[in-house]
């Protein structure tokens, strides 16, 4: 689904692809878009033991692109963007299989407009990036597809964000998003699109605002 979504948009190369952890929603079709769009770089954080992140790694390296791990503390300009990286720790536990608090947490901002982007990460991370990092964010990509372990009110309260995306599959089994978390961002007024009822949105950061526009819709 990415490949022919990047094409329709006329790319046909990425500077850099971020894994934020190992489980296969996450990066079942790496290995494709690493070969599709070459891109310079693939970011990593916590590498806890799984073929599947092997996997592609080693089909980057291969390709020659070069595989960056990244940490808590990260700070760096890339493409005319600030970005930052909130999470995990060095210090991080690495469990003995892929879990969502591997997770890699990203905050970018350009100009005066920002995004977060949480992969899904759940409480504990939420909580320490919420009290070390203090993050502001216009645009909130919502962590663990809208999971009631994720998205907590310390991190609305920091990021105020104005927008949230929740990737999220229609009539999922796992009754995602949950209404708790759709009531939190509510009571913040923040406005949620969904990809199970909205389809494919797209988010255009002018360093001003953010401006969301639906698949189809100009």
């Amino acid at each position: 689904m990415v490949s022919p979504y990047l094409w329709e948009r006329g790319l046909t190369h990425l500077d850099a692809v971020a894994i934020t952890h190992g489980h296969s929603d996450h990066i079942g079709g790496m290995i494709s878009v690493l070969r599709n769009f070459r891109p310079k770089e693939l970011w990593v954080g916590l590498l806890p033991p799984s073929h599947a992140l092997e996997n592609v790694i080693s089909t980057a390296q291969a390709s020659g692109v070069n595989v960056v791990r990244h940490w808590e503390g990260d700070e760096f300009e890339f493409g005319g963007t600030n970005l930052r990286v909130l999470f995990p720790p060095r210090d991080w536990p690495v469990g003995d299989k892929p879990q969502n608090s591997d997770s890699m947490v990203l905050s970018l901002s350009y100009g005066q407009s920002s995004l977060l982007l949480e992969g899904d990460a759940e409480k504990r991370a939420e909580r320490r990036i919420s009290a070390v990092e203090h993050p502001r964010a216009d645009l909130l990509k919502v962590g663990h597809h809208g999971s009631a372990n994720a998205t907590t009110q310390d991190l609305i309260d920091s990021a105020r964000p104005q927008f949230a995306i929740i990737s999220v599959g229609s009539g999922n089994s796992f009754g995602l998003p949950r209404t708790e978390t759709l009531a939190r961002l509510a009571a913040a007024g923040t406005r949620v699109y969904r990809t199970d009822l909205d389809g494919a949105v797209t988010f255009y950061l002018d360093g001003h605002s953010v401006r969301a526009t639906l698949a189809g819709l100009q």
